[in-house]
């Protein structure tokens, strides 16, 4: 995970970047919110939990329908996520799991973006056929 995005790097972002951006995001305050669970901390933890819900909404309203069903499918990821962190009554233990399903979903989207980026640093670093 990186540190806090400057705002000159959130306006230069790729679409891509931002994206990844979000859900280091959610991981990082889910961890937090995690830990002040882990120590009572009910009020700390519910404001930290209610940060990883918008960043959620965020990506879930973010979603390009057009994609098919992996739109579908990650629209489902992102349901159960906000079903399982209802600021009030959720306990550290279920904050750890939904961060351990972000962070699945964060190591995949980072290696999307690697892999796109690759693909195009080829293809501009190609010599020309004709």
């Amino acid at each position: 995970m990186h540190s806090i995005p400057s705002l000159e790097q959130v306006q230069s972002a790729s679409p891509e970047d931002l994206v990844l951006m979000l859900f280091e995001g959610a991981v990082s305050f889910g961890r937090q919110a995690q830990h002040a669970l882990d120590q009572g901390d009910r009020g700390k933890g519910a404001a930290l939990v209610g940060r990883v819900r918008a960043i959620v909404e965020e990506l879930d309203r973010g979603l390009n329908p057009a994609a098919g069903s992996i739109t579908r499918h990650l629209g489902a990821i992102y349901e159960y996520v906000l079903r399982r962190l209802d600021p009030d009554t959720v306990e550290a233990v279920t904050v750890g799991e939904v961060v351990a399903d972000l962070l699945v979903l964060c190591e995949a989207w980072s290696a999307l973006v690697a892999e796109r980026q690759a693909e195009a640093e080829s293809h501009t670093s190609a010599p020309a056929l004709a």
